[in-house]
C-alpha cells in the first residue's frame, strides 16, 4: 500500500473534496467545548489538531438509534410480507482517533461472533475510515495507552500521522487507496523514519495509567465480587445510563415493533440503544430484577469491560480508554477510578 508526505492544507482540501462526492462525517464543534461526528458541509471546520473526543463515538454511525430492521405488511388472506432494511449507502468516517478505531474493531468482532449481524456488517462494509494518530492526550480523562488503544491501526483504511507540520498519509487497504487517485500526493519512501520522528514527540507518559496491565486486572476481578468499592460507587450513581450511551463498546439494544394507527396492516421493527446502568435493564417477566441496585449494575459494567468480554473474545480490554464515561457522568463516576480502587484493594493474583 502507498504512503505519502502531504502538507496539512492539502489534506484538508482533500477531505473537503471527498465530502463533495459522498457523505463524510467529521468531528464538528458543538457548544463551548464539545464535538460530534456530523456530515461535513461547505464552510464546516476541518481541524486535525488537538480536539476533545466527540460526545458520541463515531462507531455509533454504524448502529444508529432507532434503526429500522425490517418493514412488514399484511397482504391478502392475512399473510404478512417482510422487507429487510439494509443500509448499503457509502460513507466516510474521518478524523477517527485510535481509541475509537479500536472500539470499531471490537464491535466488528462482536457483530461477527456466532450469527453475523447483517445490518451492522452491511453498513460497516460500505464505510471507509480515515484515522488520525494522537501525539498528545486529548484531555485529562484519557487512559488509552494503558489499555492498548493508543497505537491502534487495525480497521483503518487510511491513517494520518502528524510529522513536522505535514501529514504522513498511509493507505492501509484497497478501499483507502481508492480515495487517493487524482490527489497528486508525493509518495514517501522513508515511512519508518517518519513514524519514528512522530514517536519521538509523543507525550510521555501518555494520559493516565493503571498500576496493573489489563491481563492482570482481568485476573483479580473474579475475587472482588463483594468489594465495598461497588457499594461506594453505587451510592453516587443516578442510573441515568449516560456512560452506556457514550461508550464505544456498549452495544446492548431493545427491540420495538411499531405501526401507523391509520394503517395497522403495516409497520416496522426498530432497534434502539439500551444500557445496563438503567434500572429496568435486567428486569424480566414477573417483575424480577437481576440487578436492582446501582452497585450491582456498576459491577456488571466494569466486569463486562475488563473480565467477561475479555475472556470470551480473547481481547486485553473491552474498555478503549477514551474517558467519555467519566467526562459525561453528572456525578463524576469514572471507570478508571473504579478500576484503580479495585486494584489498590485486591490481593495479588497467584
Amino acid at each position: 500500500m502507498g504512503a505519502f508526505l502531504v502538507r496539512k492544507a492539502a489534506v484538508t482540501e482533500w477531505i473537503r473534496s471527498l465530502a463533495r462526492e459522498q457523505p463524510l462525517f467529521f468531528p464538528q464543534p458543538v457548544g463551548r467545548s464539545g464535538f460530534r461526528f456530523q456530515p461535513l458541509r461547505e464552510g464546516s471546520e476541518v481541524r486535525f489538531d488537538h480536539y476533545r473526543p466527540s460526545v458520541v463515538p463515531p462507531g455509533r454511525q454504524l448502529t444508529p438509534a432507532g434503526e429500522v430492521l425490517f418493514r412488514y405488511r399484511t397482504g391478502e388472506g392475512g399473510v404478512p410480507g417482510f422487507e429487510s432494511v439494509l443500509d448499503a449507502s457509502p460513507r466516510i468516517l474521518a478524523g477517527v482517533r485510535p481509541c475509537d478505531l479500536r472500539g470499531i474493531y471490537l464491535m466488528d468482532r462482536v457483530n461477527r461472533e456466532g450469527r453475523d449481524d447483517p445490518h451492522y456488517l452491511t453498513r460497516r462494509a460500505n464505510t471507509a475510515i480515515i484515522a488520525c494518530d494522537c501525539l498528545a492526550p486529548c484531555d485529562d480523562f484519557c487512559f488509552c495507552e494503558t489499555v492498548g488503544s493508543l497505537r491502534w491501526r487495525e480497521g483503518a483504511d487510511l491513517f494520518l500521522t502528524s510529522v513536522d507540520g505535514d501529514f504522513l498519509v498511509e493507505a492501509l487497504t484497497p478501499l483507502g487507496e481508492s480515495l487517493l487517485p487524482g490527489t497528486g500526493f508525493a509518495r514517501c519512501e522513508d515511512v519508518a523514519g517518519l513514524r519514528a520522528r512522530a514517536e519521538e514527540v509523543r507525550v510521555r507518559p501518555f494520559g493516565r495509567h493503571f498500576a496493573l496491565s489489563p491481563e492482570r486486572i482481568a485476573a483479580i476481578l473474579p475475587g472482588l465480587w463483594r468489594s465495598p468499592v461497588w457499594e461506594n460507587c453505587g451510592q453516587r450513581c443516578l442510573s441515568c445510563g449516560s456512560c452506556n450511551l457514550v461508550c464505544p463498546t456498549c452495544y446492548c439494544f431493545d427491540i420495538q415493533d411499531d405501526f401507523d394507527i391509520s394503517d395497522p396492516s403495516s409497520g416496522d421493527r426498530r432497534r434502539n440503544w439500551d444500557g445496563c446502568l438503567l434500572p429496568n435493564f435486567a428486569e424480566v417477566a414477573g417483575g424480577h430484577n437481576f440487578r436492582p441496585q446501582p452497585s450491582a449494575r456498576q459491577r456488571h459494567r466494569v466486569k463486562r469491560k475488563f473480565e467477561y468480554l475479555v475472556g470470551r473474545l480473547a481481547e486485553g480490554s473491552f474498555c478503549v480508554g477514551c474517558g467519555r464515561c467519566g467526562r459525561q457522568c453528572t456525578v463524576g463516576i469514572d471507570i478508571f477510578d473504579i478500576v484503580s480502587e479495585l486494584v489498590a484493594v485486591a490481593e495479588p493474583p497467584p
